[in-house]
């Protein structure tokens, strides 16, 4: 099974990992009515709010939601320190798959797909 999970925004650059296909992943998500799952690793339990599911699977989708709100396939999610311009090896570029093409994304936002096992 596939899962959709959104990625980004404040959490992300915080202290969000680069995240690249065919690696692994244990995440905690929110699920949301009509929409992809959220990320969150700051500690969230059922206790805090809302309703938490722990995923494990590996990623074999990266897209960037940009600005006018479309999803385009890209390489990687550079990590939250390269995306704000505080990783001194990494630019934090946002590149199409495969044409190599800027992408100008909207609020850090991200589309990870993961394949899980039931």
């Amino acid at each position: 099974m596939r899962l959709e999970i959104e990625v980004g925004g404040w959490e992300h650059d915080c202290c969000g990992p680069e995240l690249v296909r065919f690696t692994n992943v244990e995440w905690t998500v929110i699920p949301v009515p009509d929409g992809p799952f959220l990320e969150t690793h700051h500690g969230l339990d059922e206790t805090e709010g809302p309703e938490v599911i722990d995923v494990t699977g590996t990623i074999v989708e990266l897209e960037a939601i940009e600005r006018d709100g479309s999803r385009t396939t890209i390489a990687r999610v550079p990590s939250g320190r390269a995306l704000r311009g505080m990783d001194e090896d990494d630019a934090g570029d946002v590149i199409e798959l495969y044409t190599d093409r800027l992408i100008d994304v909207s609020d850090d936002g991200f589309i990870v797909t993961v394949e899980v096992t039931d």
